[in-house]
């Protein structure tokens, strides 16, 4: 997992420096997106202005990394399913259930199969492969600050070079 905070993002536009600000803010959390490292250079993430898909990861000038605490095989097998979300739609629904239930405490949740923002990928791949919760709800919105602190995941020096 990769997280980076708003405004550290290389080169954002002023959209996206806003977008990342609103993020943190509803959220109140330090960091405004997840992305996850498949290989040497590359992430997939899920973004708000296309489908969920591969980027570059030489878009982040700096990022904190952490990794799940299962062993390789099961990770390898939590990245293919986070893989299959290529294609889709944001999860828009989750991000309104965020907001409404971080910054207003209302308790709604949401959860739609076929979109994803960008946390849930993650907390959906690993009860998939496993049943862990890795976040402490059953439904898959949840935000970068969620992950970051899950007892599930630790950090990472530095990537490997494959």
């Amino acid at each position: 997992m990769v997280a980076n905070g708003g405004n550290k993002r290389y080169n954002p536009t002023l959209i996206g420096r806003i977008i990342s600000f609103i993020v943190r803010w509803v959220t109140k959390s330090e960091y405004s997106h997840v992305a996850y490292f498949v290989r040497r250079k590359s992430i997939l993430e899920a973004n708000p202005f296309r489908y969920a898909g591969f980027a570059r990861l030489d878009d982040y000038a700096q990022y904190d990394v952490k990794r799940l605490k299962l062993p390789l095989e099961i990770r390898k097998r939590v990245l293919d399913r986070i893989i299959q979300t290529k294609g889709k739609p944001y999860g828009w629904g989750e991000v309104i259930a965020l907001l409404l239930r971080k910054r207003f405490g209302c308790p709604i949740y949401w959860d739609d199969p076929d979109a994803f923002e960008c946390a849930e990928e993650l907390v959906t791949a690993v009860y998939a492969e496993t049943g862990i919760r890795i976040v402490d709800q059953s439904t898959g919105d949840v935000c970068p600050q969620d992950l970051w602190e899950s007892a599930w995941l630790e950090d990472v020096k530095e990537l490997p070079n494959h």
